[in-house]
């Protein structure tokens, strides 16, 4: 919240100061020595409480409360007088005046007014911004219908609409999560005279925040993509990213509509691992990825002989490529989708046998969900292999066996399995399975289980399993201090470090 403290004996005005120092920094305290000064500054600087002496030269409390009033009818008031000024004070209950203090005051009575009025100026603003989130939450579902004076006046008002996408990423899942608090994302949006105060912040979601700024002229938009631009660099200095897009709302014009253009619009745009923002004449261009199916169709020769390590990095290479492109998370999505059934295709033209597609367009759909393109990277290796070693083969060979171990593994990580076992229930060579394994994935059996254990049990602790004994249990071990053990080894700290690193 915002104090002004108006009063025009400096000694009074230096005694007020020093009181209010309780108050920071939960609250901003500004001091003036008269009331022409804090009315100048109250055009940039929006108070919500005023304390000021009432017989000032120039202009007095009474009337600068009064003017106040009239730039925002919500600055609330209380006057500092003397005696016999006592009756003159009570009017100002007509124009925000909420209570009065007799000169000299006392600290406890001070304390207990202002105390008093910060709780019911706190109380008045969460109602007013539950009555403004509802109505703008309406006008966002529905064509708008007048529901109230809000939505009355959001409707013929102008605004530049701004809307964020916050990425998820290891850190944060939610605007809730990020350093930004809703104070400081006003704060990246207001300009000339136009306060944070005037800034309505809704969280359509955990991922969208919309931004409502009053429209103030043509360069409003030049300063708005500034004020991304600021949050975007604040954002960064955490390891954030987020997406943002900007329109122009007109008078007597609901939400939806532009909101829907907006939505769209970072859906467009939106690149994965790095942060964007979408001008209203932004247009998608898709980038020109023909190139690089030169590298799937040596992913289909590696699939086809079981070279899992060399395919793994095959896979790198493909994703490499499509960042260095900056193609948009829309065409990264068509790519993948054709990628796998390019693969589909010609893997039973080599009679791998046919591919187990029931589940890839709800692997589709998880792939929006992810965040950077290390992430993909594993995501992707996993499912090809994944896929095909499901496969059901035709002409079933020992090399061909790698990526149907993967996906036991997979499948059975938390349970007591073992490379023998596999062996005996396949009638294969344990010794040749063993080298032909190591070939193909670069790591032997044990240490391939180990490290996917380990790294589903990082995603258990970053999604809030705290008990170490069930993490270690839900990954295959009974162990727990043996689980710690190899825990840390592979990642570098214990699992308890890491989980709060994590959170």
């Amino acid at each position: 919240m915002i104090i002004f403290l108006v009063e025009d004996e400096p000694w009074a005005l230096a005694e007020l100061t020093s009181l209010f120092k309780v108050y920071e920094p939960k609250h901003q305290v500004y001091a003036f020595g008269n009331g022409e000064d804090a009315l100048e500054a109250a055009g940039k600087i929006r108070p919500q409480l005023v304390l000021t002496d009432i017989n000032m030269p120039g202009i007095d409390g009474l009337e600068l409360i009064s003017r106040l009033n009239g730039i925002d009818p919500s600055i609330k008031g209380v006057i500092l007088s003397v005696h016999e000024e006592f009756a003159y004070a009570q009017k100002g209950v007509q124009i925000g005046v909420i209570d009065y203090l007799l000169k000299p005051a006392k600290k406890d009575a001070l304390y207990k007014t202002i105390d008093k009025a910060i709780e019911n100026i706190e109380k008045d603003t969460r109602q007013k911004m539950d009555q403004v989130n509802w109505s703008i939450a309406q006008m966002l579902l529905t064509s708008y219908t007048v529901e109230n004076e809000i939505s009355a006046s959001i409707f013929n008002s102008k605004f530049v609409m701004a809307l964020l996408y916050m990425e998820s990423g290891s850190n944060c899942r939610s605007w809730r999560d990020t350093p930004a608090t809703n104070g400081s994302i006003q704060r990246h949006f207001s300009f000339g005279d136009i306060g944070e105060q005037d800034i309505h912040c809704f969280d359509v979601d955990p991922k969208r925040k919309l931004v409502l700024v009053p429209f103030g002229g043509e360069n409003d938009g030049r300063r708005i993509e500034s004020g991304i631009a600021a949050l975007c660099q604040e954002l960064d200095r955490h390891l954030l990213k987020f997406h943002a897009a900007y329109a122009f709302k007109k008078e007597r014009e609901g939400l939806d509509k532009p909101y829907a253009v907006l939505a769209k619009r970072i859906e467009d745009n939106r690149k994965l691992g790095v942060s964007t923002i979408s001008p209203p004449d932004a247009q998608p261009a898709d980038a020109d990825v023909s190139g690089v199916w030169n590298k799937v169709r040596v992913l289909e020769t590696l699939i086809k002989n079981g070279e899992m390590a060399k395919g793994k990095e095959t896979i790198r290479n493909i994703l490499n490529d499509l960042r260095m492109k900056e193609i948009t998370v829309r065409q990264l999505t068509l790519f993948i989708h054709d990628l796998f059934y390019s693969l589909k295709y010609n893997l039973q033209a080599f009679h791998i046998g046919e591919a187990n597609m029931n589940h890839l367009q709800e692997d589709l759909k998880m792939a929006g969900e992810i965040e950077g393109y290390d992430e993909l990277a594993e995501w992707l290796n996993e499912k090809v292999w994944h896929l095909f070693g499901a496969a059901e083969q035709k002409d079933m060979k020992p090399k061909c066996l790698v990526p149907i171990i993967i996906r036991w593994i997979h499948t059975h990580y938390s349970s007591d399995i073992s490379l023998q076992q596999f062996a005996a229930d396949n009638h294969v060579s344990l010794g040749y399975l063993s080298r032909l394994f190591k070939e193909q994935t670069g790591f032997t059996f044990s240490e391939f289980l180990i490290r996917y254990r380990i790294e589903k049990a990082k995603q258990l602790l970053s999604a809030g399993v705290e008990r170490l004994t069930d993490v270690s249990r839900l990954v295959g071990y009974e162990d727990p201090r043996h689980f710690s053990q190899l825990f840390k080894k592979i990642v570098g700290e214990p699992p308890i470090s890491y989980s709060k690193r994590s959170k």
